[in-house]
């Protein structure tokens, strides 16, 4: 079984909005994020022990997608902290039905104020499922494989 962390909702554009942190991140909010973070890796660690023939994969996704919010080109993206379709409420809510969409959604981390764009999705998935330390203890090739 392979869970997710929470990835770094003090980034969302929504939380950036309402915020007023001058554009940032609300840091705060990341790190009630990561402390929440920490203790669903301690109890999967747990509960692969104690649960015989079990194996459960922690996809540590906070640390990248942060790290692809601050440093957008080093993952082809280029726009990281709006989002890619008009929503309503000056980017704090979902998007307006019918009304066009970015362009070059690739380029975009955030579809709306608060879901990823297919191009967050496939960074994501692409470390998840090949040899990098994103997926632990092993990469869901390996998951397969067992």
């Amino acid at each position: 079984m392979v869970v997710f962390e929470l990835g770094p909702l003090g980034c969302l554009p929504s939380t950036i909005k309402k915020s007023r942190n001058g554009g940032k991140c609300a840091e705060e909010t990341n790190a009630l994020i990561s402390y929440f973070n920490n203790g669903v890796g301690a109890m999967l660690k747990n509960l692969t022990s104690t649960l015989s023939g079990s194996t459960f994969i922690f996809s540590q996704v906070n640390w990248l997608a942060y790290d692809a919010m601050v440093n957008p080109s080093k993952y082809g993206l280029k726009d990281t902290g709006n989002p890619c379709c008009t929503t309503w409420f000056n980017g704090t809510l979902s998007c307006i039905p019918f009304l066009e969409h970015c362009p070059n959604r690739s380029e975009y981390f955030f579809w709306d104020a608060f879901h990823i764009t297919e191009a967050a999705c496939s960074l994501i998935a692409a470390r998840c499922t090949t040899g990098s330390s994103v997926c632990v203890p092993m990469d869901i090739k390996a998951l397969v494989q067992i």
